[in-house]
């Protein structure tokens, strides 16, 4: 009996607090409507697709900026894939001395193999991640070269909506080629982007006189070329 009691205590004490919000509700003034949305314009969507990384790499300055990253990193890529193909020369040499190859000399390449493989997977990731922050670093000032070529391209041929399709997991399922804007984005990228300066042009120099001196013995070396500045 006690516990209905409480029940019936707890009802009615929600009951009235219920009972005093809604004559609350009902004393107080109605709230004012809000504003009226304007109303939709009439005219047809005009919607086109982009896949905006390609747009980026295939204007001059993205080609530009590939081949200066390619020159820049290239050096350090081939020295690690050298170094690569130098662990795996010393493991095909364990595997080719077999049974007439030492202990000792088996011990000491396989000490080679491991310490050099430890220094080539650090070096390997030192060098992505810093190949990742130059792509990246190309990728933030060609789009912000980009993205008033697309607005103004968007504008002055009526598109109301773009949508970047260069990602695999993009939620854009299908859409008719004649949608994608990706080349002409490009053509115009490219009218007015500054053109590169011309290369100054040099005079080549002319050839010696005859001295009517005698030409090296043969086996001699030749002069040693300069190396490629780094």
């Amino acid at each position: 009996m006690k516990n209905s009691k409480m029940v019936f205590s707890f009802a009615a004490t929600v009951g009235a607090a219920l009972l005093l919000a809604v004559t609350a509700s009902a004393q107080a003034p109605a709230a004012a409507a809000p504003p009226a949305l304007p109303p939709l314009s009439n005219a047809p969507a005009k919607i086109a697709t982009i896949q905006w990384d390609a747009a980026l790499l295939n204007t001059k300055d993205g080609k530009a900026a590939q081949a200066d990253l390619e020159k820049r990193l290239g050096p350090k890529q081939q020295e690690l894939q050298k170094r690569e193909d130098d662990l795996r020369g010393l493991q095909e040499q364990i595997q080719r001395g077999g049974t007439t190859m030492s202990d000792t000399k088996k011990a000491d390449l396989q000490r080679q193999i491991e310490s050099g493989t430890k220094s080539l997977q650090r070096d390997s990731q030192d060098f992505q991640d810093e190949a990742q922050a130059e792509e990246r670093k190309v990728f933030v000032e060609l789009s912000e070269k980009m993205q008033p070529v697309v607005k103004k391209f968007a504008i002055d041929n009526g598109y109301t909506l773009l949508l970047n399709v260069s990602d695999q997991n993009s939620n854009v399922l299908w859409a008719a080629d004649g949608m994608d804007i990706t080349a002409a984005v490009i053509d115009a990228y490219d009218k007015t982007a500054p053109a590169a300066p011309a290369a100054p042009k040099t005079t080549a120099p002319k050839p010696p006189a005859a001295t009517g001196a005698k030409p090296p013995a043969a086996g001699t070396p030749a002069a040693p070329k300069p190396a490629p500045a780094k």
